[in-house]
Formats: C-alpha cells, sequence, structure tokens
C-alpha cells in the first residue's frame, strides 16, 4: 500500500477565542448557491448553526461556489461542528429540493488561524473584497451577500446582519459606527490599491484563482469582452474592450 494511504489527515489547528479564516468550497466546484433563496436559507442554516455552537462572525462573503467567513470559536472543536451542523442540513435541503445526490461541500473545509490585528485586517478585507475581484459588482462596497455593506454603513447586507458580530480590529477603527464605516471605506480603497494580501494563506490564494478562472470563463463573451462591465477606480482593474 502507498504510503499516502497510511497517512491519516493532517490535523485541524483550532485554538479557542481567536479568529480564524474559514475557506468551504462546492465538492468539485459544484454550485453551491443559484437563487436568492439559496443564499436566505445558508444564512438560516449558519444562524442555527452559531446559535448552537457559541461560535461568533466577524466577516462573511457568499460567492457562488465558496464561502470565505471570519469565526472565532469558544472551544477547539466548536469550530468542526459549527461547519457539520450548517452544511448538512443545507445540503440536505438542498438535494431534496432539487432531486440532487453526492457531496454538495468538499468534505475538508480549509481554516487558517488569525493570530494577529493586522492578520485580521488583510483577511476581512481580502474576503470582502471577493465578489469585486471577480467581477460580481463595480462597487467593491456593493455586495449584498456579504458584510462589506455592514462594515461600511451602506446599503445591503442585512440578512446577514443578525449573524454578525463585529471584530476587534473593526472596532478599534473609531469611537462611533460612522467613524468606524469611514475608517473602514479608506482602508478598503488602500486595500484595493495596494493588493496588500501578503498574509493569506497561499492554499486558499491557489483555490480562489481557480475558482475566480472558472467564473471568468463563464461572463467572458466569446469575443473576450465582458458581460458585466469591470470597474477601474480602484485597484489596478481596468475596463477590456472588444
Amino acid at each position: 500500500m502507498p504510503i499516502w494511504q497510511c497517512m491519516g489527515r493532517k490535523p485541524r489547528l483550532v485554538v479557542a477565542d481567536h479568529p480564524h479564516h474559514v475557506y468551504q468550497r462546492g465538492n468539485n466546484r459544484r454550485l453551491l448557491f443559484s437563487s436568492h433563496g439559496d443564499r436566505v436559507f445558508w444564512i438560516a442554516c449558519m444562524r442555527r448553526a452559531l446559535d448552537a455552537t457559541g461560535c461568533r462572525l466577524h466577516q462573511m462573503t457568499l460567492m457562488s461556489n465558496h464561502v470565505h467567513a471570519i469565526i472565532t470559536p469558544p472551544d477547539a472543536d466548536a469550530l468542526s461542528e459549527l461547519m457539520k451542523r450548517a452544511n448538512q442540513r443545507y445540503a440536505q435541503t438542498r438535494n431534496q429540493q432539487r432531486g440532487g445526490s453526492g457531496k454538495l461541500f468538499e468534505e475538508r473545509f480549509r481554516s487558517v488561524v488569525i493570530d494577529d490585528v493586522e492578520h485580521l485586517r488583510v483577511t476581512t478585507l481580502y474576503n470582502d473584497a471577493n465578489a469585486y475581484r471577480a467581477k460580481m459588482v463595480t462597487d467593491p462596497f456593493a455586495h449584498d451577500w456579504s458584510t462589506v455593506p455592514l462594515h461600511a454603513a451602506g446599503f445591503g447586507g442585512r440578512f446577514l446582519r443578525s449573524l454578525w458580530t463585529p471584530s476587534a480590529w473593526y472596532q478599534g477603527l473609531g469611537a462611533t459606527p460612522m467613524a468606524r464605516a469611514v475608517a473602514y471605506r479608506h482602508a478598503m480603497i488602500q486595500y484595493l490599491e495596494l493588493e496588500d494580501d501578503a498574509a493569506i494563506d497561499d492554499e486558499i490564494k491557489k483555490r480562489e484563482a481557480r475558482d475566480a478562472e472558472v467564473y471568468r470563463r463563464r461572463v467572458e463573451r466569446p469575443g473576450r469582452g465582458w458581460a458585466r462591465e469591470a470597474q477601474s477606480r480602484y485597484g489596478r482593474k481596468r475596463e477590456r474592450t472588444e
């Protein structure tokens, strides 16, 4: 038997009362959310799981085939229990409704301990900017299925509001809600201009790049033009012409 078949899976490092960057994909890039109702139901599943496990959610972004989140578990087992509860309930219901079968989510979600405030800052901005980088939205503050509108005091994000616990980094941005929102907007613009995501786990970035390429092929027209208008105000994005 090959050595790799004898080796157990590397145990996941979970540190109680520390935030973790959680990344969960659809199995074989399977579509996780295809409608407004799917996303609302996933959020309901996550809310129940948070209540049951005592975990705190500081950030979340729902993409079509993956989820980003920043979560603080109260103990070492709570994070796995949280994802198990949310994933099982959502997957079983979605498969029943759509006549599907098989695994909806990858067997193991990826999590990385966030060990300081700077790491928390970069991870929050990286996750919140996910839809903008994938060209799903043309305004980095306007993705309704992420916490970015909550952080920026903008419109949207109402479905995630009941799950959201502001992180230590966000709380430290200012003394009032408006001061924090203004400081967050400045932080996001600077992040997009500098693309300072060196603190993000390399494996997550590689998976992100593959997922972004799949999405790009789906929205790019045959003539190499974009089905959605690109945004060049922030960062290095440039409008492409046909």
